[in-house]
């Protein structure tokens, strides 16, 4: 059961670097994309500079945003995942338990299985010898 639940702690973990990390947009990206944009929208060539600072300010601001509901949607699957372990660790308590009464009662009916049959063989032979 422990073993379970490191290994699922460790996965766990390498989601969480792997989720947080944001993809982010390279320069040359972003330029073929102002690029196919202006030429699409016709804007003139003076204006390109501020369309660039616009769309890169964009995009980092879009990228924060990102990665702060990444963070959100991380720390739900952690209290997920630590409910769900606190669930299971709580069921193989409760199976211990239940193992060991499981072998008290089995160990009184063998105890007293042996006892009736001490009181039977008692009682036939007071028969037979009467």
């Amino acid at each position: 059961m422990r073993i379970v639940i490191i290994v699922s702690f460790l996965i766990i973990v390498g989601l969480v670097f792997l989720a947080i990390q944001v993809p982010t947009l390279d320069q040359k990206k972003i330029d073929a994309a102002i690029k196919e944009a202006i030429s699409q929208s016709q804007v003139a060539t003076e204006d390109e500079d501020t369309v660039r600072q616009t769309v890169t300010l964009s995009i980092d601001k879009l990228e924060k945003a990102q990665r702060t509901r990444l963070k959100y949607l991380v720390s739900a699957y952690l209290v997920i995942w630590l409910v769900f372990m606190l669930y299971l660790v709580r069921l193989g308590r409760q199976q211990q338990a239940l193992d060991q009464r499981l072998a008290q009662l089995e160990q009184e009916t063998s105890d007293s299985g042996e006892e009736t049959m001490i009181d039977s063989y008692e009682s036939i032979d007071r028969t037979h010898s009467e």
